[in-house]
């Protein structure tokens, strides 16, 4: 038995899916395509092109990305590339395991919001191109799974069985 076989389900989706998500090239690229955040978020648009320091401050952040692993996370927390309330994006990524959620926070709390804005719009295309590739679908919540998988489960681990041995002569 290891640890992924205590997890509770959704945190196994949420095992599973981490661990196999790793968006390529070509999905970033494609991503970069979208050069601009939607019209509702004009204000953080805005931001970003008088900021000076935006395009490093964005290399910056997106090397924490990438160092923890949590571009999922920003995928779940958004709708059509947007940012959910932080309420909402709370709910979404409840059932994380926590190694992930740590650097989550840090991200949302520290990141400026125009940055944050760019790089979830980034990593939601980026995830969802990958997942599609892999899945054939780029939709995905915890509660779909899957629950399961061989290179985290310890096929070591078995039922014991006994066998019955008479020392009566």
């Amino acid at each position: 038995m290891n640890d992924f076989d205590l997890l509770f389900p959704k945190q196994k989706a949420w095992v599973v899916e981490c661990l196999t998500c790793f968006p390529e090239w070509q999905h970033y690229a494609a991503a970069a395509c979208a050069d601009e955040l939607p019209d509702e978020l004009w204000a953080l648009q805005n931001l970003a092109e008088e900021d000076e320091d935006f395009e490093s401050l964005l290399e910056e952040w997106e090397e924490f990305v990438q160092e923890n692993h949590i571009w999922v996370l920003l995928e779940q927390s958004c709708d059509e590339g947007v940012m959910v309330s932080e309420e909402m994006v709370y709910e979404r990524v409840k059932d994380c395991p926590r190694e992930w959620l740590a650097p989550f926070e840090t991200l949302l709390q520290q990141c400026p919001d125009y940055v944050l804005a760019f790089l979830a719009q980034r990593h939601y295309l980026a995830v969802r191109m990958d997942r599609a590739d892999r899945l054939g679908k780029p939709n995905w919540r915890p509660a779909d799974g899957p629950f399961t998988c061989e290179d985290l489960e310890d096929y070591s681990w078995r039922k014991a069985s006994f066998e019955v041995r008479s020392y009566v002569r």
